[in-house]
C-alpha cells in the first residue's frame, strides 16, 4: 500500500520532543524525508538519528526560532540535504504564563517571536521556494502544504495564560491570511489546535491538574501527541487537497463541552 507522504520533503520545527517530534516521526513512517528543527541541538540531532540511523531520510538541525539567521539557515540546510521542500510544519511553541498586568514587554515579544513571528518568517521562505518551483514548471501546481500547530487557547481566554491565548489567536489568523494569499500557487495552509495533550505545556504532570483537565473533556482523557500527528499527516497529504485556511480542533470535545453546574443556581 502506498505511503501517504512518499518521497515528500518536510520541515518540522519544535521537533526535539512532544507534538513536533510525533509529527516528524509519523511523517518519516509515511515515507517523507524530514528535517527536524529545534533550539535543543543535541536532542534534535539524537532524535533524527533515532528515526534514521543512516541519515538518508531524516536530519536534525539547530534552529533558534527567535533568530532570523537560524530560520534562514534551516531553509538552506533543507534544500542542501534534500534538494527541495514540500511540507512545512510550524510546531514550535511557548506557553508564556502570566496575567496581563504582570507581564513585561520582553515576555510579550518572546511569546510572539516564537509562536507567531517564526512561523511567519519560515512560511515566507518556504512559499518563495515553492513559487519558484511552480514558475519553473510553467505554473504547474505542486502538492505543497503548511501546517501551523496552535492551541484551543486561541479561541479561549484565561487571565493566567494571556500571552498563550493572544499569540495562538495570532497564529490562527496568520494561517488564514497565508491560505488566502498562497492558494493561487497551490500551497495549502491549515492549522491544528490541540486541546490538552499529554506532555504539551506545563502542569500536565500534576495529578490534580490532570484530573481537572480530564473532567472537562467529554472523551474522559488527555490526548496523545500521536493523535495530533495523525491529523498532521492527513493535512499534509492529498487526502485533503481541497482544504485550506482551516483550523482543525483536536481536543476530545473539550471546546464544545459546557459542564453541568456543580450546584443549582439560586433564585
Amino acid at each position: 500500500m502506498p505511503k501517504l507522504l512518499e518521497n515528500r520533503v518536510a520541515i518540522v520545527t519544535g521537533a526535539a520532543r512532544g507534538v513536533g517530534l510525533a509529527i516528524a516521526s509519523r511523517f518519516h513512517d509515511e515515507g517523507a524525508y524530514v528535517m527536524l528543527a529545534d533550539a535543543d541541538e543535541d536532542k534534535v540531532i539524537a532524535e533524527a538519528r533515532e528515526l534514521d540511523p543512516e541519515g538518508a531520510r531524516a536530519e536534525g538541525f539547530r534552529c533558534d526560532p527567535m533568530k532570523r539567521l537560524d530560520i534562514n539557515n534551516l531553509m538552506a540546510a533543507t534544500l542542501d540535504a534534500f534538494d527541495h521542500a514540500d511540507i512545512l510544519v510550524n510546531a514550535v511553541s511557548l506557553e508564556a504564563p502570566g496575567e496581563p498586568l504582570d507581564l513585561d514587554e520582553a515576555a510579550f515579544d518572546k511569546a510572539f517571536d516564537i509562536n507567531v513571528k517564526s512561523a511567519f518568517l519560515l512560511t515566507q521562505l518556504f512559499s518563495r521556494h515553492v513559487i519558484k518551483r511552480v514558475e519553473e514548471r510553467d505554473g504547474e501546481h505542486l502538492p505543497t502544504s503548511v501546517i501551523n500547530v496552535s492551541a484551543i487557547s486561541g479561541e479561549r481566554s484565561r487571565p493566567d495564560r494571556f500571552l498563550l491565548s493572544v499569540s495562538m489567536a495570532g497564529l490562527d489568523q496568520l494561517t488564514r491570511g497565508f491560505a488566502v494569499s498562497l492558494a493561487g500557487w497551490g500551497i495549502r495552509v491549515n492549522g491544528i489546535a490541540p486541546g490538552n495533550v499529554a506532555g504539551r505545556f506545563v502542569g500536565k504532570g500534576d495529578p490534580e491538574i490532570r484530573k481537572s483537565l480530564v473532567a472537562r473533556t467529554p472523551m474522559g482523557r488527555l490526548g496523545e501527541t500521536t493523535e495530533v500527528a495523525g491529523v498532521a499527516v492527513m493535512l499534509a497529504s492529498e487526502l485533503t487537497s481541497y482544504i485550506t485556511g482551516q483550523i482543525l480542533t483536536v481536543d476530545g470535545g473539550r471546546s464544545i463541552y459546557e459542564r453541568p453546574l456543580e450546584a443549582p443556581l439560586e433564585n
